[in-house]
């Protein structure tokens, strides 16, 4: 309701009353007479919660809502004058057994309130009354058990979480059976290029015409062909989770909201959130430990922060996806720092792993003891920012280190915090890397068509080009040669800013005219953006996707349906699902309702050498890197 009142009880329930201060405002500001005006403006949206009495709608019958509304208008303006002018008469309607067995109940309603004491004290006092009233105008129900005090409560619930599942709403999800899907897949015949089948040579001698008759039979046939296969067994995993409400909550929600279908849509929100996390990052096996990183040191640029001190700097790196962090690597060799100086880092990448958190040891024998999260001055995109910022969520896999070191910080795990877990199913990114296949999960060799893992620089034409023609061909240790046309770039929104940067820049080298007729100058539109990137190769067009929950770093190119008729694959990338989102309201064994979803089923990546992953992409390609 958005009308607030504040006024003395009596003011508000008797026809014709002009209210003082709060309510002559109100009367004001909306354009009423009386104050029994704004109460029968407010009350047929007041009577739309009697819908939810017996069922889970407001009110929506003009006849009903007016009926009602004037009644309640009447009812109230009764009851409070009553409850004003003859309180014990009120207090005499109660049942006497219920005030009996709730004494202080009893107490609150029979002894005069400080309303009722003032109001007798003042009334000796000549004046007073006005005084009165205008004192407790905007105070009203203080030390009073019958004050009206309507508040402006908007209903329902405001929701405005960002709610984004992009994998989810593009995988489908086909009926599954079993503990685990399981199927043989061909991956190359001879001449495919594909699964370690080379070139064919078909060709061949006469075929034999000796007289010798049928003894040698069958004669000599052309030489047989020879196919490469492996066999799938995606495990299935389970899946759930639960929200609760109190009793209190839900019967305090009424007229309002029903609090417990917020509960199940809320409920519904989260696991679906949780599954495109799990789309994205899963795992059932720890990520690896990092390798050593290596630290260089150099003379701090017109750009850069030196550290400003002369110290050791060792430092080391651990592995993080959205579940956990790894163990530490081993610390770099030593590198002697100067005030002039800067420390360029370099990471060795892990499969699988999202981005990367640096720790750094000084002066010092470098132990995991002695080190701490680095702190100092960062640079992003070319423009230096100065002051604290922790190294955390690295997704390039070059960094510098600069500005002054704090003298104390985070330490890495001693443990894997959880990078892998045996319940989880595999998500794209370990697929695509290889990780799920080091896991045991799918066959050897089962992974991305391309995979870098070490680009090194920002998401770039250069990279999309590599991309594109790793899938198409046969290249060094990827798994391409498919012929593979990638559908979409999915990636960060920042990583994939910048691939649209570096495509208007680049145009900008290209002869152009503009045109604007005279009706276009007041409205000119600035800025660009690239929504689509056409491959060289197929001169089919990819789409540009932003995921919101990606972190810096990885780009993946997804393919969805294979280009053949004949694979019998329908989609590259499938949810099988043995038993789909299912939601259980639990018995009710104490003061509180509970709701649970599960889902049991795993993703499974039918032909992952369609699609290509690009990991160590920098913000910046120039020093510092960040």
């Amino acid at each position: 309701m958005a009308t607030t009142i504040s006024a003395e009880p009596l003011d508000i329930m008797t026809p014709g009353a002009e209210g003082t201060g709060t309510i002559a405002q109100e009367l004001h500001d909306h354009s009423y007479n009386r104050v029994g005006d704004v109460i029968k403006a407010s009350m047929p949206a007041l009577v739309k919660g009697a819908g939810y009495v017996h069922g889970n709608q407001p009110i929506d019958d003009p006849v009903q809502i007016t009926t009602r509304a004037h009644r309640a208008t009447m009812d109230l303006r009764v009851a409070t004058r009553r409850g004003y002018t003859n309180k014990s008469s009120v207090v005499g309607g109660f049942n006497k057994r219920f005030l009996d067995d709730h004494g202080y109940l009893k107490t609150a309603l029979t002894t005069p309130s400080l309303f009722d004491q003032l109001q007798q004290l003042f009334k000796s006092v000549p004046g007073a009354d006005n005084a009165f009233k205008s004192f407790t105008a905007g105070n009203l129900g203080v030390g009073s058990i019958y004050g009206l005090a309507p508040f402006d409560l908007r209903a329902p619930s405001r929701l405005i979480y960002p709610m984004y599942t992009v994998l989810r709403n593009k995988f489908p999800r086909p009926a599954g059976q079993g503990l685990s899907m399981q199927e043989h897949v061909f991956t190359g015949i001879s001449g495919s290029g594909t699964g370690g089948q080379g070139v064919l040579d078909i060709s061949m001698a006469e075929l034999n015409t000796s007289t010798t008759g049928f003894s040698s039979w069958p004669l000599n046939l052309p030489q047989a062909g020879s196919q490469s296969q492996v066999a799938l067994n995606v495990p299935y995993r389970f899946f759930g989770l639960t929200e609760q409400l109190s009793f209190l909550a839900q019967f305090a929600g009424q007229g309002f909201e029903d609090i417990s279908a917020l509960a199940n849509l809320i409920l519904l929100q989260e696991m679906m959130l949780g599954e495109e996390y799990m789309m994205l990052a899963g795992t059932c096996a720890p990520l690896v430990t990092p390798g050593t990183p290596t630290a260089t040191l150099r003379t701090a640029g017109s750009n850069e922060t030196p550290i400003g001190s002369n110290a050791n700097y060792a430092v080391a790196v651990t592995a993080v996806n959205y579940y956990g962090e790894t163990l530490i690597s081993s610390f770099s060799t030593n590198v002697a720092t100067t005030a002039s100086t800067v420390v360029d880092v370099t990471i060795a990448p892990v499969p699988g792993a999202m981005s990367y958190n640096l720790y750094v040891s000084t002066n010092g024998a470098p132990t995991r003891a002695n080190a701490w999260l680095q702190v100092g001055a960062t640079t992003q995109a070319g423009v230096t920012t100065g002051g604290s910022q922790s190294i955390t969520s690295v997704g390039g896999i070059r960094f510098t280190l600069q500005g002054a070191a704090p003298s104390s910080g985070a330490n890495p795990p001693t443990a894997d915090t959880g990078t892998g877990k045996g319940t989880r199913m595999e998500g794209v990114i370990p697929t695509l890397a290889g990780a799920s296949a080091s896991a045991g999960i799918y066959p050897a060799g089962w992974k991305g068509g391309y995979v870098n893992q070490n680009v090194g620089t920002h998401l770039s034409y250069n990279a999309v080009y590599n991309v594109l023609d790793g899938v198409w061909e046969t290249n060094g240790t990827n798994t391409g040669g498919f012929k593979a046309d990638p559908a979409e770039i999915i990636g960060n929104g920042g990583d994939i800013m910048r691939l649209s940067n570096d495509v208007i820049s680049q145009g900008a080298a290209t002869n152009y005219r503009l045109f604007l007729d005279q009706t276009d100058i007041p409205g000119v539109r600035v800025g660009a953006a690239v929504s689509e990137f056409q491959n060289p190769i197929t001169k089919s067009v990819l789409k540009m996707v932003v995921h919101p929950w990606l972190t810096q770093g990885t780009a993946m190119f997804m393919t969805y349906q294979l280009p053949q008729v004949w694979s019998n694959v329908s989609q590259a990338w499938e949810m099988t699902t043995v038993q789909d989102y299912v939601s259980i309201a639990w018995p009710v064994i104490d003061m509180t309702f509970r709701y649970s979803i599960f889902l049991y089923g795993a993703l499974t990546a039918h032909a992952p050498q369609y699609s290509a992953l690009l990991q160590g992409l920098q913000v910046s390609d120039t020093t510092p890197f960040s």
